[in-house]
């Protein structure tokens, strides 16, 4: 999987661009404390026989990770398999799907240990709780983000909840940056998946003509693809001559011998980087 990140930075004669945290879109998160920030649960509650509570750290965790987003995450324990895997939940309320419009549900999730499953179900809020593209998902001992998207709504539904049904198994886990937004899925931009301090800092300036970027890699990321040059289309969309290959290292050398633009980076030139992190 690749993060993308790309940097504007605007050097005193020479331009550097630092492109958009993952290359995605900016989205309006519909659910409040989608990624516990708050350091309570509030609005999230819990029915059934199911414990939860906002923690820092991840403690027990077979694999040991951070919470995705921010300082905060959710811990749920459920403490026997139920009679149906809907018998106990965690559930955002309040909410009304509007016609004429779709929506998507995501959320990053990762067990104890070994696996355990849960159901995304989108629902109308009271009897008979009909669904919208509601879909079981497998979470392991390790980060993952799972997702569905609505069909477009013929008609408001109201009272509307956002559920997730977790009886199916005795076990725990964590919950993190649960998003519920307007249209198709689109990939979250978190610091701590992406490449992060780009140096030069976005919007700097700079007089020399050569540079040594660097940047703090994300926490998954195993290597990075680093793109490279004087237009932004071509950098922002990776074409052209912007793809500058693929590294371990977290600097790169631009503007000098041997290097890309090895007769010097162009004085009233803006120049762009971006840095796709590569899982």
């Amino acid at each position: 999987m690749r993060n993308r990140v790309i940097w504007l930075t605007v050097f005193l004669l020479i331009g550097f661009l630092w492109v958009g945290q993952n290359h995605a879109q900016e989205i309006e998160n519909l659910l409040d404390n989608g990624g516990f920030e708050s350091g309570v649960m509030s609005p999230w509650t819990t029915y059934g026989s199911v414990t939860a509570e906002v923690v820092t750290d991840l403690v027990g965790a077979a694999v040991p990770e951070d919470p995705v987003e921010g300082d905060y995450c959710l811990h749920l324990q459920v403490p026997e398999a139920g009679a149906n895997f809907w018998d106990a939940g965690l559930q955002h309320a309040g909410h009304t799907f509007e016609t004429g419009k779709k929506y998507t549900l995501s959320a990053f999730l990762k067990c104890n240990e070994g696996t355990l499953q849960i159901n995304f179900k989108p629902e109308l809020g009271e009897d008979p709780w009909t669904g919208y593209g509601s879909q079981a998902f497998t979470m392991t001992e390790e980060w993952q983000e799972f997702s569905v998207t609505t069909p477009v709504f013929t008609e408001d539904v109201n009272p509307a909840t956002i559920t997730f049904h977790i009886q199916y198994d005795t076990g725990d886990f964590w919950i993190d940056a649960v998003r519920w937004y307007e249209g198709d899925y689109v990939e979250p931009a978190f610091s701590s998946f992406t490449a992060k301090k780009p140096n030069p800092e976005d919007g700097a300036t700079h007089i020399a003509t050569w540079a040594s970027l660097s940047w703090d890699p994300g926490n998954t990321a195993a290597s990075h693809d680093v793109y490279f040059g004087d237009n932004f289309d071509d950098v922002n969309e990776g074409i052209g001559d912007s793809f500058q290959g693929n590294q371990t290292s977290q600097f790169y050398v631009v503007g000098f011998p041997g290097y890309p633009y090895p007769d010097g980076l162009v004085h009233g030139t803006t120049y762009y980087w971006r840095i796709d992190e590569v899982n």
